[in-house]
């Protein structure tokens, strides 16, 4: 469907109806967690819910008021008000859960239409296999956000980096990173693996005729997939690429200083030790840009 002006408003209709959800653990993780969300909520107009998990036995259990909380989450309390302040108090709610993180996240992830974590390589006392437990389980796209270097001569530096390859969940993630790059303003580099490919190549619509005779079966791939979308985000600029080797591998270097990484995942009719492949599990762990994994039942409007 071509994006026409009364559908564009349409889109931004939907987007302000949107709920997102960070959860907060004041690490570097969890701050950076909390700033990406707050962007992302500026741009799209979504109400915004900090969640920060609290052990059974802690003594606040019946949640304080934030005049009471002060006293013993100064941190978290002057984070709230700094997002009550740019959002609008009305836009922002806490969620203080007396449960474990996992969980409580999970159950979040029912409510809302995004949910956003800081990664467990910059979180110091978070479980490793935390981040992918409710990255599998999450009903909801989940980005996991960690502050990284800068990259800028990589070779898709700024983009929406999206993986495709023509499974259910990449035909998911496809408009979430669209989405995404139309309310960033950012471009979209749509990216295929091919581990019989023997080098990398990408292009514009403008370089496709002065590298090819013909049009390659990926490229014809990636075309099949991402077309539909981009043709309702005639405003985002759009390149195609393939990458030769396995497919993490490929993802990485191509994702390598990213503004974001979109991938799909498996839905719930797998168990949840199977929703994570082997290339969600390697981003959950480590990557050199902000990593969104997108449920192939995640519907384009919850983009």
């Amino acid at each position: 469907m071509t994006m026409t002006a009364e559908t564009t408003h349409e889109a931004r209709s939907r987007a302000a109806g949107r709920r997102i959800a960070v959860g907060v653990d004041l690490t570097p993780g969890g701050l950076a967690a909390l700033s990406w969300a707050t962007e992302e909520a500026i741009a799209s107009g979504a109400r915004m819910t900090i969640c920060h998990a609290r052990a059974p036995g802690d003594p606040h259990a019946a949640a304080p008021d934030l005049d009471t909380l002060i006293l013993t989450h100064p941190d978290l309390v002057r984070r709230v008000r700094w997002c009550r302040q740019i959002l609008g108090g009305n836009n922002v709610t806490l969620e203080l859960p007396l449960d474990d993180v996992t969980t409580a996240l999970l159950e979040l992830s029912e409510r809302v239409d995004q949910l956003v974590l800081g990664a467990h390589d910059a979180v110091r006392h978070r479980p490793r296999t935390q981040v992918a437990q409710v990255t599998a389980g999450a009903m909801c796209p989940v980005v996991i956000v960690r502050p990284v270097p800068a990259h800028g001569n990589a070779p898709f530096a700024g983009h929406i980096v999206i993986g495709v390859d023509g499974s259910p969940g990449s035909a998911a993630a496809i408009p979430f990173g669209f989405g995404l790059a139309w309310r960033h303003h950012r471009p979209v580099a749509a990216v295929h693996v091919d581990n019989e490919w023997p080098g990398d190549y990408w292009f514009d619509e403008q370089c496709l005729e002065t590298h090819f005779a013909a049009e390659p079966a990926a490229l014809e791939l990636l075309a099949r997939e991402i077309e539909p979308v981009a043709a309702g985000y005639p405003h985002v600029a759009v390149k195609r690429a393939v990458f030769g080797g396995d497919p993490a591998t490929g993802l990485r270097h191509a994702a390598t200083g990213a503004a974001l990484l979109v991938l799909g995942r498996n839905g719930h009719h797998l168990p949840a030790l199977l929703r994570l492949g082997s290339v969600n599990h390697a981003f959950t762990e480590r990557a050199d840009c902000a990593v969104a994994i997108v449920p192939e039942h995640a519907a384009a409007g919850r983009a």
